[in-house]
């Protein structure tokens, strides 16, 4: 496995890049006329590049890390005022503007 990073060993990117060219065959051949014998070459080029990405393990590539625990912030907003929170806009805190009416 990859120490400490996200990119992957190297044999991966191998199978990742004939994979890759798999795809630009294959798409190639579809424009702007099908040629259908060069799409199904761009088949076989991205079923080898599946064969080496099992043969290396590609998978073992993966990192798991840790659920991101980020901090909830306190949010002032017209919401936070209509659900009686402090602060929001529907929250008076002028004593000035907290007489009764009428």
């Amino acid at each position: 496995m990859a120490q400490n990073s996200h990119a992957g060993r190297a044999s991966s990117w191998l199978a990742v890049v004939v994979i890759w060219i798999g795809f630009g065959v294959g798409g190639v051949a579809l424009v702007p006329h099908p040629k259908w014998w060069l799409f199904w070459v761009g088949v076989g080029i991205v079923v080898v590049g599946g064969l080496i990405a099992a043969a290396v393990h590609i998978f073992d590539d993966v990192i798991l890390d840790g659920p991101r625990q980020v901090a909830e912030k306190r949010h002032h907003s017209e919401l936070a005022g209509a659900r009686g929170e402090v602060g929001g806009p529907g929250t008076a805190t002028d004593p000035a503007t907290t007489r009764p009416h009428g």
